[in-house]
């Protein structure tokens, strides 16, 4: 497999095809449409539940209790659990989430340019998924990874090396 080589913004990939590579301001607004999008899933969703759940109880102490059981470890094993089915279902399948599509970028495989498939898209999900649940410290592992595409002469950051992918513009 023959490893692509970057050229001032743009990438050769494995198959000798050469892209433009998504530059880092598209790849960060991407991020944040999808992440406002999930927020939107997960606050809807706390929403109902919670509802549900004061609708259901019969005392003021078991709403405080699920509502702090939300709050603290149920909300982020959720909000994880929901971008675990968003981002590697979409790039798996399509190479884009709803942020990628908005920006006019792709993930894609690096050897051979195509949709990278469902190993591929957990491999790149699998490092900020995991660094993410880290208490405290996992936020800025997590920013960490997405920050080392500025560094990187391909714009990959660790999670795009995990994967062996490169984002390109459309």
């Amino acid at each position: 497999m023959t490893e692509p080589r970057a050229m001032t913004g743009r990438v050769t990939l494995g198959n000798g095809e050469v892209r433009e590579l998504a530059s880092p301001g598209k790849r960060l607004v991407a991020r944040i449409i999808d992440v406002v999008i999930i927020g939107i899933v997960v606050v809807f969703l706390a929403i109902v539940g919670f509802a549900g759940i004061v609708l259901g109880s019969e005392t003021e102490e078991d709403v405080l209790a699920a509502a702090a059981l939300f709050i603290g470890f149920g909300g982020l094993a959720f909000f994880t659990i929901l971008l675990l089915l968003y981002e590697p279902t979409l790039i798996a399948l399509k190479g884009q989430t709803l942020g990628k599509m908005a920006m006019g970028i792709m993930v894609v495989r690096a050897e051979d340019g195509v949709v990278p498939g469902w190993g591929k898209a957990i491999g790149r999900w699998i490092l900020p998924g995991i660094l993410g649940l880290i208490p405290i410290a996992g936020g800025l592992l997590v920013l960490l990874v997405y920050l080392s595409l500025l560094w990187d002469d391909r714009r990959q950051g660790w999670h795009d090396k995990m994967g062996t992918t490169v984002v390109i513009d459309v």
